[in-house]
């Protein structure tokens, strides 16, 4: 484990060494993931897309393991993740953690089903990745209970409430679905109310399609 001493030097370093920053070599080992597994996150693919030698690589890298479980490690951080974070928001009304969850899964902004799912496929294979995964999954779940919890369901039911909903949404990737974001809203007050039990207000409606 890196102490933060450490983590500060290395930018310090590499400003006056190499072309690269740290973060670029994460996005475009990440985007490799995305395209076609963990197997193409390689140094050599990952420096030629950089068009880079691979010797910048060692700046911030011990070796190819290291950018795996750095990929890993982000994409575990709660921090990092754009579904708690719409979970966990400040709240007017009951509804609006979900609110906030449908409209990230709807916009595909901050959220990246792709990623998400390049990680799945590593679970397969990695018992590490598979780990992460267990860890993210649980955690979205419970984080849906307590959202459903708050509709004043029993907590039996909201555990599988939260479940069905989010084991949906992974369904929906692992089908490879394709729909524009136009043909998601409109199916939104549908699957809003038969998801949650609860119909999507007319004023949130208008407010996504404003947005």
């Amino acid at each position: 484990m890196k102490t933060e001493n450490e983590l500060k030097e290395k930018p310090q370093k590499q400003r006056g060494n190499t072309k690269t920053s740290r973060a670029q070599w994460l996005a475009e080992a990440k985007k490799l993931l995305v395209q076609g597994g963990v197997e193409q996150v390689k140094i050599d693919r990952i420096a030629k897309n950089l068009n880079v030698s691979r010797g910048g690589y060692y700046w911030f890298f011990n070796n190819r393991q290291d950018i795996l479980d750095t990929l890993l490690s982000e994409w575990q951080n709660v921090e990092n993740d754009p579904l708690i974070k719409a979970l966990n928001g400040q709240n007017l009304t009951p509804l609006d953690p979900f609110f906030r969850f449908f409209t990230r899964l709807l916009r595909e902004r901050s959220y990246s089903p792709k990623l998400d799912s390049a990680m799945r496929d590593w679970a397969r294979q990695h018992p590490a990745a598979a780990k992460a995964v267990e860890l993210v999954d649980n955690r979205r779940i419970l984080a849906l209970k307590q959202a459903f919890l708050g509709l004043d369901y029993a907590p039996d039911v909201a555990s599988i409430r939260a479940r069905i909903l989010y084991y949906h949404q992974i369904g929906y990737y692992a089908m490879n679905v394709v729909e524009t974001e136009t043909q998601r809203q409109e199916s939104l007050p549908l699957y809003f109310k038969q998801l949650t039990g609860f119909d999507l207000p007319d004023k949130v409606l208008q407010k996504l399609y404003k947005n």
